[in-house]
């Protein structure tokens, strides 16, 4: 459905991504579907997403997936360089930074670099299980950002409440762009959704694709 860009972003978003996301089936669709959401939705100017203030960047769902495959850290570094030079202002200059993760074998969950607060917290909707890869990831970060005059070495890795958790369904990646739109809107007492809201969730953000699909069409006859 999507192909080269949108609002400046890439954005790689087919009719199989749209009936994995209303369907379920996990997948790689998972993946686009969670860039697609930051890239259309968040990322909309303010007129119209006037309930986001935007003191937040986001380092794309693919880097930790990229970095943890790589062996040695000039290797890693090239693809936290990638991500951090496309944000749009410098990291210090943020509140936060969001990094959706590829934890364990199929279950995506929620990095926030938290630099108002100086800390990096883990909203995952899964939290009974035991992720080794995040730890190791954050450290990962800790070295880089300390070249970008960021010292987080003291920063403290934490599982922050409430973090609504999810049913037995592949909705993990629904629950992290719902995580981020939260974060981004400074709406998380008790979070305004919950694992029964799914349904309607995925429609929505269907609906919302396919709404800015035709959009961009309609705005490149006009160009």
């Amino acid at each position: 459905m999507f192909g080269g860009t949108l609002e400046g972003y890439d954005n790689f978003l087919t009719f199989k991504d749209i009936r994995e996301l209303l369907f379920g089936g996990g997948g790689q669709s998972e993946s686009v579907i969670i860039d697609c959401y930051v890239n259309t939705y968040l990322f909309l100017p303010r007129q119209e997403n006037p309930n986001i203030f935007k003191t937040f960047g986001y380092l794309g769902v693919t880097l930790k997936g990229y970095v943890q495959s790589c062996k040695d850290m000039p290797s890693k570094q090239q693809h936290l360089d990638y991500s951090f030079k496309r944000l749009d202002r410098a990291p210090a200059e943020l509140d936060l930074l969001f990094s959706p993760m590829h934890v364990g074998t199929n279950h995506w969950a929620l990095l926030v670099i938290n630099i108002k607060e100086k800390e990096f917290h883990v909203y995952d909707s899964l939290r009974n299980k035991d992720r080794p890869d995040i730890p190791q990831y954050v450290e990962i970060l800790r070295t880089y950002m300390k070249g970008r005059d960021i010292n987080s070495g003291n920063w403290s890795l934490r599982y922050p409440d409430p973090c609504l958790q999810q049913g037995s369904g592949d909705d993990c990646a629904i629950f992290t762009c719902k995580y981020m739109e939260c974060l981004a809107r400074r709406d998380t007492q008790g979070f305004p959704f919950s694992r029964d809201d799914m349904p309607t969730v995925r429609a929505r953000f269907a609906l919302h694709f396919i709404k800015a699909y035709f959009n961009a069409q309609e705005r490149s006859e006009h160009i």
